[in-house]
């Protein structure tokens, strides 16, 4: 129960409060969706996504704060290039900042201080349509300024739905603890992982780990409140994903990858674009972090905890 305490301090020291909660992401999402207001002529919706919606935000150790919203039009995606509807966003949102990207899969608008990035939010821009049995369905334009015709395309995409299964997956306390471990994971990626590249599991890939495997740890709860145990539920869900590796085919032979599917449209592996000399290194990653939680827990000790986690985790 002495590393329950220090796990919940931990939680408190990394915990990112959602939209509603915390004034400055807030006031940064409020004058992007304004500007979209007031600048983009076809009507739309907007929508948060990402892990400040689903309170699995963590404060960022090397990297900006990253805000995500869904801009979607209900339009006939066959009627509309992808690439041109995205230019209705970038055009809306381009003077808003200093500097402003255009990215394959969203427009992006970054807040300097001092030449760095300090917050940047992401764009995720859609078409809303009904599907024959009269459900929404979207679609995620996705495709360059300057992308070719057959680089530009109208991706399936239900975040939406993902975001109500995660949601829904659990309630009360036991939802509170699969939150928590989320941001655990999430924080043990940015201690050890860089963020060039591909190299680093996404803060998504870790959510839909946790969404397929992670299993509440507690006890009582009978004649009164439940005692939870966040070391054990973490073990679990890290032991699950590395026991997930499996071999798959690859040019020469066989490699070892975990593989997560994506639950929702688009069904994607959300680790596939991690190099395979990434993902070795990824597993590795796993079983040393297995073994300072499996220290911990014989020990009864913070210290391999602050190995795992940083220095945001309480020695005592």
């Amino acid at each position: 129960m002495e590393l329950q305490s220090l796990f919940r301090r931990f939680d408190e020291a990394i915990l990112l409060k959602r939209y509603e909660e915390n004034a400055e992401l807030r006031e940064k999402r409020d004058r992007i969706v304004k500007r979209l207001q007031v600048n983009l002529k076809t009507p739309f919706e907007w929508f948060n996504q990402g892990s400040y919606a689903m309170g699995t935000g963590i404060k960022p150790v090397k990297d900006d704060y990253d805000i995500d919203i869904g801009v979607a039009f209900t339009i006939d995606h066959a009627k509309h290039d992808p690439v041109e509807v995205k230019r209705w966003v970038y055009n809306a949102v381009s003077e808003h900042t200093t500097r402003v990207d255009w990215r394959r899969p969203c427009i992006t608008v970054n807040y300097m201080q001092d030449g760095q990035v300090i917050y940047h939010v992401d764009l995720a821009v859609m078409a809303k349509e009904k599907s024959v049995w009269g459900d929404e369905t979207y679609r995620l334009a996705i495709g360059k300024e300057s992308s070719s015709k057959d680089q530009r395309e109208w991706q399936p995409d239900d975040r939406k739905g993902f975001m109500k299964a995660v949601a829904e997956k659990l309630s009360g306390e036991d939802a509170a603890q699969f939150r928590r471990v989320i941001r655990y994971l999430k924080r043990w990626k940015d201690v050890h992982f860089v963020r060039e590249g591909h190299a680093a599991p996404t803060g998504l890939a870790l959510t839909v780990a946790a969404n397929s495997w992670f299993q509440t740890n507690k006890s009582g709860g009978f004649l009164g409140p439940a005692e939870y145990d966040d070391l054990a539920a973490t073990f679990s869900l890290v032991r699950s994903m590395r026991d997930g590796f499996q071999s798959v085919p690859e040019t020469g032979g066989y490699v070892q990858r975990l593989v997560l599917k994506f639950p929702k449209e688009p069904h994607d592996d959300v680790l596939g674009k991690m190099p395979s000399q990434k993902m070795k290194e990824f597993r590795e990653r796993l079983d040393t972090l297995l073994g300072w939680l499996n220290d911990a827990k014989r020990e009864q000790s913070s210290a391999p905890l602050r190995l795992a986690f940083g220095g945001d985790f309480p020695e005592k």
